[in-house]
């Protein structure tokens, strides 16, 4: 709709929704994109000051998607994807690289897993998820390592069992990662910052996940060097923080257009309330929008409620 591609714009919608090019919401939704799009070509070109405006909750939107995209880095993926032949040759292969080119198997067969998931069951859910079972792979694979890998020092042979079992669950944790948590923050943050400021917030969220690309590749091998399997134990508590960082600061934006979720970002809805956030053009009679943005519940209740 923004290059003048209306119709092209009509059959995407239609396509996407199962619905005829002419159908009313088709159209609807054409016409609130183009309103979004007259209304930001009146305010101008956005400034880099206006990413820290706190009004319209650009800013912290930055930090959000920054910090999504942080902790992508901070799952440990890089951990097996940088030095998996190093970790599999200390369990005891003779061929680490075998192990290596299994996890890369892995890793490419579960992107597809992933395209699915993340429309099924929506971006919030599965980085919960993600988050929650790659903990539980870490702290197997951490713990194996550290226990069990070596059970009469590390100048003796490696435990066979133990290694094979460090190398089941590295693959459990590898599509746990590629379903979830390797394509979903990019998702979020595309769906998350309106038009106007998208490109500069983007632009800072990605580089603060190659800068952490690039710290997290530069001083594991000192790390592993020092601590061996324990550095496992980083990176679940990293897995940790992220569940709940998810849990009280991502919104749902599943099913949502951009002009949409700017809405609910400025209504201040709940994260948690976000799955059940109703558009203002669906709403029916007896929606409360107050609601939305309030809850009296403690946390341990609010884990396991949308509403």
């Amino acid at each position: 709709s923004r290059v003048g591609k209306i119709e092209e714009a009509k059959r995407s919608i239609a396509v996407s929704n199962k619905v005829a090019v002419d159908d009313p919401a088709v159209l609807a939704e054409v016409e609130a994109v183009l309103a979004g799009i007259e209304a930001e070509k009146l305010a101008g070109n956005a400034s880099w000051g206006e990413l820290f405006d706190t009004k319209n909750k650009i800013f912290q939107r930055l930090i959000m998607g920054a910090m999504i995209q942080s902790l992508q880095q901070l799952t440990g993926d890089n951990y097996f994807f940088y030095y998996g032949t190093t970790i599999f040759k200390a369990v005891g292969l003779s061929d680490s690289f075998e192990t290596s080119i299994v996890l890369g198997i892995v890793n490419f067969a579960s992107t597809f897993v992933g395209i699915y998931v993340v429309d099924r069951y929506g971006r919030r859910t599965c980085l919960l998820w993600g988050a929650a079972s790659m903990t539980a792979c870490m702290v197997v694979f951490a713990s194996v390592g550290v226990t069990r890998l070596w059970p009469n020092g590390q100048d003796q042979p490696s435990s066979k069992g133990a290694g094979n079992c460090m190398i089941v669950f590295a693959c459990f944790y590898i599509f746990c990662f590629a379903t979830t948590w390797a394509p979903i923050p990019f998702v979020v943050n595309s769906e998350t910052f309106p038009l106007r400021v998208k490109s500069k917030c983007m632009s800072i969220a990605q580089a603060c996940n190659w800068i952490w690309g690039f710290l997290i590749g530069f001083f594991t091998p000192f790390i592993t060097g020092a601590i061996n399997f324990y550095y496992g134990y980083v990176f679940m508590g990293c897995l940790v923080f992220m569940y709940f960082y998810v849990l009280l600061v991502v919104p749902e934006t599943k099913g949502l257009t951009l002009e949409e979720v700017n809405t609910m970002w400025e209504e201040g809805v709940l994260p948690w309330k976000s799955a059940s956030w109703v558009p203002p053009s669906r709403r029916g009679a007896n929606y409360d929008a107050e609601e939305m943005a309030h809850d009296d519940k403690p946390l341990y209740k609010r884990m396991f409620s949308t509403k």
